[in-house]
């Protein structure tokens, strides 16, 4: 007599595992079309107020490599745009270091792609002894793109 509510139970276990769908991978939202604000332009900061740079001066700057960051996918699903302002150092052998994010709207994973981004950065060498420290440089992420200020 027990079997019955066992075999029951079993069998409404196996028409409800019917019901369950396994989720599709998630697909990069910057693949699915075009980019759709649901925000406006945070307003432009004065960047020489927010991060002032006297520090990286003196020596000049040749980028041998200088990726901008991808829009983040988050923002891109999101409609999300923004900046950020990040300062790094370099040494003698124009290796990027030290870097930090000065300020950023809105932040969270804008700042983390641009801070990627400038780690992966490599400049010409510096002349014998040189190390700028300070630099700045400012990412706008605007209707689904990238530009460099």
């Amino acid at each position: 007599m027990r079997t019955t509510p066992l075999l029951a139970l079993a069998g409404l276990a196996i028409v409800l595992s019917g019901c369950v769908s396994v989720p599709a991978p998630m697909t990069d939202p910057r693949e699915r079309g075009p980019f759709m604000p649901q925000s406006q332009m945070p307003l432009m900061p004065n960047i020489a107020r927010m991060a002032p740079s006297e520090g990286c001066q003196g020596e000049p700057l040749s980028a041998v490599e200088a990726p901008l960051p991808e829009y983040p996918a988050r923002g891109w699903a999101r409609g999300e745009q923004g900046w950020s302002i990040v300062q790094f150092d370099v040494d003698g052998s124009g290796a990027v270091e030290n870097v930090r994010i000065a300020q950023g709207v809105p932040g969270r994973f804008f700042d983390r792609e641009a801070r990627r981004a400038v780690e992966q950065w490599q400049f010409a060498p510096l002349s014998e002894g040189a190390h700028l420290t300070g630099c700045t440089v400012m990412f706008e992420f605007i209707l689904g793109q990238v530009r460099i200020r």
